[in-house]
């Protein structure tokens, strides 16, 4: 195996780790209800006030989900369908 191919897989690997890690796993569940109550408050208050991003984030820790799942429910919720 010569250098160049050796340098290109190290290449390919490094960046197939950084898009695994840059992707993530969603983000975990809160612990209790009360954290619970306060996350579905704060993405209420997020979707009512426009910040949507904000909503995006609540969206995400109360129900575990990728970014691209949050914000196409967090748009669906804002559009007034609930999901």
């Amino acid at each position: 195996m010569s250098l160049g191919t050796i340098v290109a897989l190290l290449v390919i690997g490094t960046l197939v780790l950084l898009v695994l890690r840059r992707s993530g796993s969603a983000p975990t569940l809160p612990a209790t209800p009360q954290d619970r109550a306060a996350l579905e408050h704060q993405l209420n208050q997020s979707i009512a006030s426009g910040r949507k991003l904000e909503a995006i984030k609540a969206y995400r820790r109360l129900h575990g989900v990728g970014l691209k799942e949050a914000k196409e429910a967090v748009e669906q919720m804002s559009v007034g369908g609930r999901r």
